[in-house]
């Protein structure tokens, strides 16, 4: 959820509900917005709507979404983005390409973009309308996100904190040096986060709250901004056998598994096509050691930057696994459909998620 002022910015900037109205009602839909609020329960983890809307077609069909409203939309938010609304979800974005629409209906999303693309399916009604052009954005339009939280050093605070609550309350010296980012990063991520109802003050210790909608925030917004800049080089292996028998020599290099093989470490039932490494500088040794060849895109080894420090020394069994929310973030990253499924389950049965799911 964004805060109010952001979200009132959010829908004047995207022209809800007058465009998306406008674009439904070319539809032959008759529309009506309803309050949020009072419209409809609440997800199951506590996640509100950005808006309610109830759509009666000429036959008299109608069904009531729940809306949620994203400024942009890839192939792997696509796949990664959460829809926690007890009703059907209708994603409302600003312009939908065919890749990214086709996944979104494969997942059973329904959506409307400002070009008129849309996909509403429910009983007999089937409105499909694919192909329309990206409307040209009007000069000086401002950005819908700022950059605090959930900019890139933002969300780095974010991961410290989802991954080790009892932090929440360190002083700002202290999660800076554990995220790696400037104290005015922490004092500006601290601040966003009250004022948005995601931390409140518990006697004299901070505490998070609403942790469920705060990891599906974090985790959509690593897909777009964090992760693309934690790469350090993309590699392809044609045995991958050898990492599961290599925690010594991670434990030298200060690397940590993540991705599917960290998922596949907390659940047995994965069998991992890829191994993604977390690393303080590119492990040249290891990387010849196992004939890894530089691949241009997408290898099956994904090498990217460890910025974090753990508060506390972790028992051998798990210092070589990342925290899981960075596992889950991951999974959800890739755009891989069955790792979706897989990183859903992790989310259920993980300890840390659980309770990050009941904050």
């Amino acid at each position: 959820m964004f805060s109010s002022d952001e979200h009132a910015g959010l829908l004047n900037a995207m022209g809800w509900p007058a465009e998306v109205r406008a674009r439904l009602e070319e539809l032959g839909l008759r529309v009506e917005v309803l309050d949020a609020e009072a419209s409809a329960p609440d997800g199951p983890r506590g996640h509100q709507m950005d808006a309610v809307v109830r759509l009666t077609t000429e036959s008299g069909a109608v069904r009531t979404y729940g809306v949620e409203i994203k400024r942009r939309m890839t192939a792997e938010l696509a796949t990664a983005v959460h829809f926690p609304s007890a009703l059907p979800p209708l994603l409302f974005t600003a312009h939908l390409g065919d890749p990214v629409a086709e996944r979104l209906r494969a997942r059973g999303i329904d959506y409307v973009d400002t070009a008129g693309n849309a996909h509403l399916a429910w009983d007999d009604v089937l409105i499909d309308v694919r192909g329309r052009r990206k409307p040209a954005a009007p000069a000086g339009r401002a950005s819908m996100r700022g950059a605090g939280a959930f900019g890139r050093a933002g969300l780095q605070v974010l991961f410290v904190l989802l991954s080790w609550p009892e932090v929440t309350g360190f002083s700002y010296r202290l999660l800076a040096a554990l995220s790696g980012v400037s104290l005015g990063t922490v004092k500006t991520v601290i601040d966003e986060l009250t004022n948005a109802g995601y931390l409140y003050q518990a006697g004299d210790k901070r505490r998070l709250a609403r942790g469920a909608e705060l990891l599906d925030r974090w985790s959509e917004a690593y897909t777009i901004t964090l992760e693309p800049a934690l790469a350090l080089g993309e590699f392809e292996a044609a045995d991958l056998s050898w990492w599961r028998n290599s925690q010594e020599a991670f434990f030298s290099l200060q690397a940590q598994v993540g991705g599917e093989a960290g998922a596949s470490l907390l659940d047995p039932h994965l069998r991992p096509a890829s191994l993604t490494l977390y690393v303080e500088s590119l492990p040249v040794r290891l990387i010849g050691q196992h004939r890894m060849a530089r691949a241009e895109k997408d290898g099956n080894v994904h090498i990217r930057t460890r910025f974090w420090k753990e508060p506390a020394p972790q028992p051998w069994s798990e210092s070589w696994i990342v925290p899981s929310p960075l596992i889950y973030a991951d999974m959800l990253a890739s755009g891989d459909p069955r790792q979706r499924e897989h990183a859903d389950r992790i989310r259920s049965s993980d300890d840390r998620l659980k309770r990050i799911d009941r904050t």
